[in-house]
């Protein structure tokens, strides 16, 4: 017996403002695979494969974070960046200043607080005054020698910055009006001209730039740590975007949000156990194509999770993601992101909890580690991350 979806009654100015919890507890979820990855090591091996599989390859919570980026940024600010009569330098700097004040206060204290001030490990921390100045900038991604000092993880927010300062470009580039054959067409571009230009900077002579956005490295490490090799996972999430912009697609899915976000769901958990069992290393053509296949499964779920939050619906999963457990764990994520290889969390996994706790499991220990570091994540945000970005937000208002 057929019926009629409900009609999506949010309209383009409701979605720029509308939030998404389940959102949030998506984000918490991707923060937490990372987590898991860096902590597991090989201690999972022990593990049934369906049960290590997400940890073993929790790099991918990476793309998650940017599918979701691509997502929101469309979302919110899609409209204006086409707007021709609002759209101009001086809202150019409002929309940049509020992702600076996003990423960048927290980082810095992070960055003074748990490395600098510890000055090890040795393998973290910048050699010279030139690292240093990357590392202040935000800018570690553009070299081979810096991408994983600092926080180890700053090389990620360096894409992140790159694509908000990008995003109105590309934006305007894919267009939200357009045919869909016209929107896929121009992504594809997109994609086809960043994969080239890593294949480009692969091609360098080796040494011969040594400090020039990776070039001469190897192919799979450009792929896996430059912009234009994780850019397909940013686009991933603005078609997603797209998709609710456009009012008559958003009619015409409407009713869909439970079988996409569940679809995808499962689809999703069976490629990461796909990526497991995939001998390819980071960046190598089998890894990223699968990569790139998880964020865009994880951008069907966030339309399916969106398209769900406008019609007011909700399922198993909406309900789960978004708990009130899952929804400050999302809150709290990037604090969390930023510690979680710093030193001091180094000794609680190696001396506090190994030695003094006399913890000898190491998966366990991971475990007791993630609600350790979680506390440390809650007292960042709840004292300096939330009130810092509130005042800085009123400050430019001014």
């Amino acid at each position: 017996m057929g019926h009629n979806p409900p009609a999506m009654a949010a309209s383009r100015p409701q979605l720029s403002t509308l939030t998404f919890p389940a959102l949030t507890g998506l984000r918490a979820l991707a923060a937490a695979l990372v987590f898991f990855f860096h902590w597991f090591f090989t201690h999972a091996d022990r593990l049934p494969l369906l049960l290590r599989a997400p940890f073993a390859v929790g790099y991918v919570g990476v793309p998650i974070f940017f599918a979701l980026s691509g997502f929101l940024i469309t979302l919110r600010y899609g409209p204006l960046f086409l707007d021709d009569e609002k759209w101009g330098w001086a809202a150019y700097g409002r929309y940049y200043w509020r992702r600076i004040i996003r990423i960048v206060p927290l980082y810095l204290l992070v960055l003074l607080l748990f490395v600098f001030a510890f000055g090890r490990p040795k393998n973290m921390m910048p050699a010279d005054a030139r690292q240093t100045v990357i590392l202040l900038t935000l800018s570690q991604a553009f070299f081979v020698d810096t991408r994983l000092i600092g926080t180890t993880v700053g090389w990620t927010l360096t894409l992140e910055m790159v694509y908000y300062a990008v995003a109105p470009l590309l934006v305007r580039f894919v267009g939200v009006e357009q045919p869909w054959l016209r929107l896929w067409g121009r992504t594809v571009l997109l994609l086809a001209l960043g994969l080239l230009l890593v294949w480009g900077l692969a091609q360098v002579p080796a040494g011969a730039h040594p400090h020039l956005f990776l070039a001469g490295e190897p192919l799979p490490l450009i792929t896996h740590y430059s912009f234009w090799g994780q850019l397909g996972a940013f686009l991933s999430g603005q078609l997603a975007a797209t998709a609710l912009l456009q009012k008559q697609t958003r009619n015409r899915l409407a009713g869909w949000g439970a079988s996409l976000s569940n679809g995808a769901t499962v689809a999703l958990y069976g490629a990461l156990v796909w990526l497991a069992l995939d001998d390819g290393e980071l960046g190598s053509a089998s890894n990223h194509a699968l990569v790139l296949l998880i964020a865009g499964l994880a951008s069907v779920l966030i339309l399916g999770l969106a398209l769900l939050r406008l019609q007011d619906s909700s399922t198993l999963l909406t309900r789960v993601l978004r708990s009130r457990l899952l929804v400050y764990l999302g809150l709290i994520s990037f604090a969390l992101y930023l510690v979680q290889l710093t030193e001091p969390v180094q000794w609680l996994y190696w001396v506090g909890l190994g030695v003094h706790a006399g913890v000898e499991d190491q998966v366990w220990r991971a475990v007791l580690l993630y609600g350790l570091v979680t506390g440390l994540a809650l007292l960042l945000f709840e004292l300096v991350e939330k009130p810092l970005h509130q005042r800085l937000r009123r400050y430019f208002r001014r």
